[in-house]
């Protein structure tokens, strides 16, 4: 079953659209830019990386510091602690 949610929301992840990151960002009070949310969800769209496996994480953040900012890039990963505390599977980022 944990793989199965996990696959699910990598592929969620995948399919964010901008206008999505710019709500997380409002909701979670972190600050991203339209165009970072671009940035953002096109590196996304092109992420092989398993977000749950810490170093495929870590290898999913540096390429996104490389095209945006390191800024964004935790902007960002902030979102995505944010989103797994509320979701309650916080626990598979570990």
């Amino acid at each position: 079953m944990k793989n199965m949610a996990q696959q699910f929301i990598t592929q969620k992840l995948r399919e964010l659209t901008v206008k999505e990151v710019l709500e997380y960002s409002k909701k979670y009070n972190i600050s991203v830019s339209k165009s970072e949310a671009e940035a953002v969800v096109k590196a996304l769209k092109k992420n092989k990386e398993n977000p749950f496996d810490p170093d495929g994480r870590k290898k999913m953040f540096k390429k996104l510091a490389s095209l945006t900012s390191k800024d964004t890039a935790r902007s960002v990963h902030k979102l995505l602690v944010k989103l797994a505390n509320e979701y309650g599977v916080s626990h598979w980022l570990k």
